[in-house]
């Protein structure tokens, strides 16, 4: 696991080379001191770190170095998953661009699979083959990046998308979701996104709907909403068709819905 901020992740009174070995010394004890730290100094090389800063204190070392650290542990290990949790919030647009091209070539050199948990759906866009967004602890739609990019099926996931500034076309005022997530201590009946959804319908307040695929396309596509289950024609917005050109040739540009 990759997570959120480094600097309250990694132990702040031990040198990295502690903290990279200590993990071979419990899940690889076969290993001798030297294997331990050969290896420690090769996962920091991998993630573009001098060998030198084995030494160092994690106060010692700026943001995007304490995540390379953090990555380099996550894959000492050798991992078939990593799972990021929010890995890029407290870091600039430059450093965050770096690191994750960092991580996206070790995934294709190494063959390992990142679950990447995160608010920023540009980043997913760009990064992910595949994206399930979750609400209020539950998935309401999965599909691939470019679908759900292109046409959302369900309202929240519009709303998601309807928050990021197109850089093409017109410019657009900005909107938000209305209202706040629910608690989960006294969560709504029925789809517990009616109280906030623009497209409610009575029955979205009684009955929550199944994770289930939109009756209008096939494939690995699953929407939890009424407004794909075909009682009625869902709005414009969340009933658009995938430009087949447009996936094809990768474009990921779109204007605001």
């Amino acid at each position: 696991v990759v997570f959120q901020s480094a600097m309250h992740a990694l132990n702040p009174v031990a040198r990295v080379e502690d903290q990279l070995t200590d993990v071979l010394r419990v899940h690889r004890p076969e290993l001798s001191a030297e294997q331990r730290r050969a290896r420690a100094v090769e996962m920091l090389r991998m993630v573009g770190i001098n060998a030198d800063r084995l030494r160092s204190y994690p106060h010692e070392l700026s943001g995007g170095m304490r995540q390379r650290v953090m990555i380099a542990m996550a894959l000492i290990l050798q991992p078939q998953i990593v799972i990021m949790d929010e890995p890029t919030t407290a870091l600039d647009v430059v450093t965050q661009r770096e690191i994750l091209e960092e991580l996206m070539a070790l995934r294709d050199r190494l063959g390992f699979a990142v679950i990447f948990i995160t608010h920023d759906l540009s980043l997913l866009i760009e990064l992910a083959d595949s994206i399930a967004i979750m609400y209020a602890g539950r998935i309401v739609e999965r599909a691939k990046a470019a679908e759900l990019f292109h046409a959302p099926r369900h309202p929240y996931s519009l709303g998601l998308l309807s928050s990021f500034p197109s850089l093409h076309g017109e410019r657009v005022r900005m909107e938000g979701i209305p209202g706040s997530p629910p608690s989960l201590a006294a969560m709504p009946a029925g789809c517990k996104f009616h109280p906030r959804c623009p497209y409610v319908m009575d029955h979205c307040r009684t009955e929550e709907p199944p994770l289930a695929r939109p009756l209008s396309e096939g494939g690995g596509r699953v929407t939890a909403c009424w407004l794909q289950d075909g009682r009625q024609e869902p709005p414009q917005a969340l009933a658009r068709a995938v430009p087949p050109s447009a996936l094809a040739a990768g474009d990921l540009s779109r204007s605001t819905p």
